[in-house]
């Protein structure tokens, strides 16, 4: 059985690990001359947002066979309104993980273990592919070919912007800001790679990319983000989902697949699944769409609350981050180990008085 993977990414890279160990081996294209994204950058892994699954990389490693190593457990939150400043702790919080080019980032952690050839410096495209191989996934880390396919619907598109600073960090404090005169109705944050160096990044939605550089600077100017920065990048993201993960011989997994939340962009353990779960259904081990059902209606509940968050001004912000600050909702959202999200709507749908409806509702096709 032939099969092509596009994109050497994380869940690229789980795709083809798993078909390994059930005895494929898959071709894998990559565009860039080398796995990892050309800058490097923190992902989180938050449990709140996957409970009941209380620690993510003992799920990968049990359920999927992945077995990853952070940066550094999370025990720090520190979220900042432009009236407010929460700190919640706990050594249950979730992980940080590098991404890029580091030697201990996720995709060469993965990346270790491959046995399949990659072709490098390759722009593969999944109609051609699908001409000559059994099965052909993509995992490109972005909606682009599912949009070639006509079947993405997207609820919003973003402007991101990062940076890679030099100063002092606490590596295990992850820092989220939320002020709708710098990020709209998105967010900022800072995470650690280490004690001397940090990823910072804003998400804009609503602009155009050569908009960006005037809310960078209004967001590093209000947060007193005076760091030595070594290198910045910028791109463009669109959030949505596929009117389905199969078309054919193709199946979409990562953020090709819509694995990946608005809300933080949460998307590296949906993402990582998606790959493994691919690879099973390629080996007849079940239906891919119904594989994955439990990862989109997660995803969508996680949508929902970013729906939420969108209807909030700067006074709503403050009101919520008191709120989230108060012992027993911490003890409630970070302790309990309830599936608190469909809690946490609620609780912003009295906030904001709106009600919950499907993103479908009002996707746009593109």
């Amino acid at each position: 059985m032939r099969v092509a993977i596009i994109g050497a990414g994380p869940s690229g890279l789980a795709c083809a690990l798993e078909l390994q160990r059930l005895g494929h081996k898959p071709i894998i294209f990559e565009r860039y001359h080398r796995v990892g994204h050309p800058v490097e950058r923190v992902d989180t892994l938050l449990h709140l947002a996957w409970l009941p699954v209380r620690d993510q990389l003992s799920y990968l490693a049990r359920k999927c066979g992945l077995h990853l190593h952070p940066l550094a457990p999370l025990h720090c939150i520190i979220m900042s309104s432009p009236g407010h400043r929460v700190t919640v702790r706990s050594p249950r919080l979730g992980y940080l993980l590098v991404r890029g080019r580091s030697p201990l980032s996720i995709e060469n952690q993965l990346a270790a273990g491959l046995k399949s050839p990659v072709i490098f410096e390759t722009v593969a495209d999944p109609q051609e592919l699908a001409r000559d191989f059994d099965w052909v996934v993509v995992a490109t880390g972005d909606s682009k070919p599912t949009r070639q396919l006509n079947l993405w619907k997207e609820y919003s598109s973003a402007v991101i912007k990062g940076a890679l600073v030099l100063g002092e960090f606490d590596p295990r404090t992850f820092h989220i800001f939320w002020d709708t005169r710098y990020a709209g109705h998105s967010f900022g944050y800072l995470a650690p790679l280490d004690r001397n160096r940090a990823s910072i990044h804003l998400c804009i939605g609503g602009i155009e990319p050569e908009e960006i550089d005037d809310y960078w600077e209004l967001f590093l100017e209000s947060e007193k983000l005076h760091y030595h920065i070594i290198e910045t990048y910028e791109q463009e993201f669109h959030c949505g989902q596929p009117t389905r993960h199969r078309t054919g011989n193709i199946l979409l997994v990562g953020n090709s697949g819509g694995f990946v939340c608005s809300l933080l962009g949460m998307g590296l353990f949906p993402g990582l699944i998606s790959g493994v779960l691919a690879a099973r259904a390629i080996a007849g081990s079940g239906d891919y769409e119904k594989m994955v059902q439990p990862l989109t209606r997660r995803l969508e509940q996680l949508n929902e609350l970013r729906f939420h968050l969108e209807k909030l001004d700067n006074r709503s912000l403050d009101r919520l981050v008191g709120i989230l600050g108060l012992p027993v909702i911490k003890h409630l959202i970070y302790h309990s180990g309830l599936n608190i999200i469909p809690i946490i709507c609620n609780m912003l749908s009295r906030l904001t008085g709106s009600t919950l409806r499907t993103r479908t509702a009002k996707a746009r096709h593109r």
